[in-house]
Parts: structure tokens; C-alpha cells; sequence
């Protein structure tokens, strides 16, 4: 029997309540369709809140201390073991469009089917678009991700968005007949810079917009960073109406992207594929979206960036409906989805397959979750804004990062690790700061409790939790393996 075909869709940087069917006032009905169709796991919860780090965690099933991708502009190492190695020894033409942020340049050229955004032709028109693009990151640089946001005259077809729309529908007319297929269809959007076409302009008018009613003032218990961050991003700059087009233009790349998953989905009912295709949406982390008065993402553990959608849709083998009774990581996709294909899950994997649940063996699968981070410097040693910035200022802050450069947005900040139970959250920071929150009665974790007695007994708790888990995923791998590993390494490469 032929194994079961993949296409995995995900976004970049698209928050949990940006779906119509999860209470968001974004109009998604691809994606809401899909999700009455999809086990809908609503607390599920990324390892990393930023891309490169959480997609590494996504695609290995392995946390960032074991894999040791903790940083963007990193890449996963070449001996790890990943889901498209997996499958392309288990016979898959593989296809892979748009954002990487996972793999070096010569692992990606190990598909079968490349369409990446940076590799695709540019005509006139396209060039312009990219120098409109190009604009709005220089707004953002200059002066924050808030001012990168706007509304677009191009042609749609110059759009990345669209092109890979296209691009995943042109892979499913010429799959071959004898094979399973996995396509990853990696869109780049909802992500700074924020543009999208104008004709969404009137689906999300900026008197209609909200702004969230967290304040800044909650940044004032937690570590030195936010503060920092908050303050180097110019926030105080920004209008109303500056964050209400934000959120606006947010919003509308997002209705993008579901017309281009409709137009996908219908392809593949098209070919009659559906019925034995597993399809995953997920994204790799969230957007602050002005909640503590902030925009885009940072290298922090709060919930608006750790929480994100995850729908998985096989009705032959997956019972459909909201899982909302348990908690789920990002690692335990890759499990899952070889225990649907029949294949073995690889040594050193440390997510769980959540087949048990979502075939309604049971009801529970895991009863917390783990994130970690690390900012470019390990540790911070800036207590406030006005710290950074007079070092910054007279050339005396951090040496240029042999990554980040020189930029007063890539700033100093602690090592970070982070456990959460439907109840409670305990941060731990390299430099000695703690934060702990209770979820119960603080959802939008505004108060920090980690200095408050009555709290000590939980925080210790958590705390050892924490510590158990850094032992429990220590990286099992050693050198006796290295020889299995340079053979699947081997057979990924061609030759």
C-alpha cells in the first residue's frame, strides 16, 4: 500500500488568535475549513520565539540545547537527522517553496522540487516590488518594525505570497504517479516587513482596528530586556493610527496567505490526493501585535510568541475537533507524522507522536511544555534603556556579534529557559532574573509573582521541573552513532 502523501503548510511569525475559527477578527475561511476538518490542537506550543531556532526544533523533533541552533541567522547542523531525511530514504519526492531558515544552502538543494523566494526570476515589475520592499525595510531599520507597515499598488503575481501559491499547485500536477510526496509550503508572511495589497485595506478599515489593553507598564517587573527592547524599537514614536495600520496590514497578509492555502487545497482535491494526504498548519512563532505595547517579535518567552495554531488533517487515521484538554509541543509533530507513515521515529528524537490523542486513544498527551533562547550576547549586562543606549551612544556597548553586526535592535539579552503548565509559568534567566506567572488568574502575564513569598513553594517546584528536563534532553547521541548518521547523511545527498 502506498504510504501517505504530506504537505505541510506553516507561516512566519502568525499569532494563535489570528484565526477565525479561534475568536480572531481575521478572516481566514480556508483555514477554518480546514480546521473543522483538522484535530485542532489549542494549546500547542512552540520551543523557540523566533524562526530559525523554532523551525530546527520543528523539523528534528529535538529542543535547541540538543540540536544547538539557538540563534537566527544560524543553521541546523549537516549530522542532524531531520524529517526530509527520514522520508527521502523512505522513497518521498520531496518539493520545499519559499523560506528556508532551517537548512544549509547545499542540504536545500537535496529536493526534488526547490522554489525559494531569494532563487526566483525578477522582471520589471517584480524588481520594483522588491525596491518597495526594500523601503519599508529601511523604515523598519531607522525606526521600528512599526513603521514597515503599508498597503501596496503591485500586482499580486510580483508576490511572493502568490508566487508559491502557484508554485505548491504546480508541484501537485506533476507529482509522480509511484511515489508519496512531501511538500513544505513555507510562506514567508504574516513577517516584517508588514505589506500587503491595498484591496484588503477596506476588509480591515484602521477605525475598526483595537489595539490590545496591555500596557507598556507591564514590562516593569519583567527582565531588563523587554524594556530595552521596547525602548530601541522607538514605540514612543509611533501614532495610534501608526499601530492600528500594523495591525491592519498584519492582519491582511495573513487573509493573503488563507486564499493562497484555499487555492492550494483546492488543487489537491483537484487530483484527488486529499483522501490519503496528511496536511499540518502550523506556524514557527507569534507577534507581540502591541500587546505590552510592543510589535514584531523578540528572543523572550511569553505566551503571545510561544503559543501558535497547529491543525492536522488525515480523516483515515486522525478523529477531527478541538484538543483543548492538554498541552502539546511543536518537537512532537515529526513523531507523529512518521508514526502515520509507518516509518521508524530516529534515535536522539525527543518530541512524543501524538497519535494516542488524536486517534482518541486517550485524552491526555502532555502536561507541560518547554521553551528556551539564547540573545546574541548569552548574557545581558544592562539593567535599564537609558544603560544600553549611553554605552551604545559612546561606542562602549557589546563587540560587534560576528553574526548580528552592529545593530542597537540586535542587543544584549540573557540566556533563557522556560516551563509552562496550564496553570503556571517559570522563566529562568542566565543572568539570575526570574519570572513566574499565574496563568489562572493572569493570562496576559502582567504580573510577576517570582519575588513573592507565598509563591516560593510553586516556583521551587517549577524550578525543579525545569532543571529535570535539562537532564532528561541531554543529547542521547554519541559517537558510536556518527556512523548511522553519515549514512542517512549520504543518502539525503545525491550523488
Amino acid at each position: 500500500m502506498k504510504k501517505p502523501n504530506i504537505l505541510f503548510i506553516m507561516t512566519d511569525q502568525q499569532r494563535y488568535d489570528t484565526l477565525g475559527c479561534h475568536g480572531g477578527r481575521v478572516h481566514t475561511p480556508n483555514l477554518d475549513s480546514l480546521a473543522a476538518q483538522s484535530a485542532d490542537l489549542r494549546a500547542f506550543f512552540t520551543q523557540a520565539p523566533v524562526c530559525v531556532p523554532s523551525r530546527c526544533n520543528l523539523f528534528t523533533g529535538r529542543y535547541s540545547h540538543s540540536h544547538r541552533v539557538r540563534q537566527n541567522h544560524a543553521r541546523l547542523p549537516h549530522d542532524e537527522v531531520h524529517l526530509f531525511k527520514v522520508l527521502k530514504q523512505a522513497g518521498y519526492y520531496s518539493g520545499y517553496i519559499e523560506k528556508n531558515h532551517l537548512l544549509a544552502d547545499q542540504e536545500m538543494r537535496n529536493f526534488d522540487y526547490l522554489d525559494m523566494e531569494e532563487q526566483r526570476s525578477h522582471d520589471e515589475e517584480r524588481t520594483a516590488f522588491w525596491q518597495f520592499r526594500a523601503s519599508r525595510l529601511k523604515a523598519l531599520s531607522e525606526q521600528g518594525a512599526w513603521a514597515s507597515a503599508a498597503f501596496h499598488d503591485f500586482d499580486e503575481k510580483h508576490t511572493d505570497t502568490w508566487i508559491s501559491g502557484e508554485s505548491a499547485c504546480a508541484f501537485l500536477d506533476t507529482v509522480p504517479a509511484d511515489k508519496p510526496f512531501c511538500l513544505t509550503v513555507s510562506f514567508a508572511d504574516p513577517h516584517v516587513p508588514h505589506i500587503a495589497p491595498r484591496r484588503f485595506e477596506q476588509m480591515y478599515p484602521l477605525d475598526q482596528m483595537e489595539l490590545p489593553g496591555v500596557p507598556a507598564e507591564a514590562l516593569n517587573s519583567k527582565a531588563p530586556r523587554f524594556r530595552i527592547k521596547r525602548h530601541v524599537q522607538q514605540i514612543d514614536q509611533a501614532s495610534e493610527q501608526d499601530k492600528k495600520r500594523y495591525l491592519a496590514v498584519y492582519y491582511s497578509m495573513i487573509s493573503f496567505v488563507d486564499e493562497q492555502i484555499g487555492k492550494i487545497l483546492a488543487r489537491l482535491d483537484q487530483k484527488n490526493l486529499r483522501d490519503n494526504t496528511i496536511i499540518v498548519f502550523t506556524s514557527d512563532h507569534g507577534d507581540f501585535a502591541f500587546n505590552y505595547d510592543m510589535c514584531k517579535k523578540d528572543l523572550v518567552l511569553l505566551d503571545v510568541l510561544l503559543h501558535v495554531n497547529c491543525l492536522i488533517s488525515f480523516p483515515k487515521k486522525i478523529k477531527s475537533g478541538i484538543y483543548d484538554k492538554t498541552m502539546a509541543e511543536q518537537i512532537d509533530i515529526v513523531p507523529t507524522l512518521l508514526d502515520l507513515c509507518g516509518l521508524e521515529i530516529p534515535f536522539g528524537c525527543q518530541g512524543a507522536s501524538l497519535m494516542p490523542l488524536l486517534s482518541r486513544q486517550c485524552t491526555r498527551h502532555k502536561d507541560k511544555v518547554y521553551a528556551e533562547i539564547c540573545p546574541p550576547h548569552y548574557r545581558n549586562p544592562y539593567h535599564t534603556p537609558e544603560e544600553f543606549l549611553a554605552a551604545w551612544n559612546t561606542g562602549h556597548a557589546d563587540p560587534a556579534h560576528p553574526l548580528y553586526g552592529t545593530s542597537r535592535f540586535n542587543i544584549p539579552g540573557d540566556y533563557s529557559k522556560m516551563v509552562r503548565t496550564p496553570t503556571h509559568k517559570y522563566i529562568w534567566y542566565a543572568g539570575g532574573f526570574e519570572e513566574l506567572y499565574n496563568l489562572t488568574e493572569d493570562a496576559e502575564e502582567l504580573v510577576n509573582l517570582a519575588g513573592d513569598n507565598r509563591y516560593a513553594e510553586i516556583k521551587t517546584t517549577l524550578k525543579e521541573k525545569l532543571l529535570l528536563w535539562n537532564l532528561e534532553t541531554e543529547d542521547p547521541r554519541d559517537s558510536w552513532h556518527q556512523g548511522k548518521q553519515e549514512l542517512q547523511y549520504s543518502r539525503w545527498l545525491r550523488s
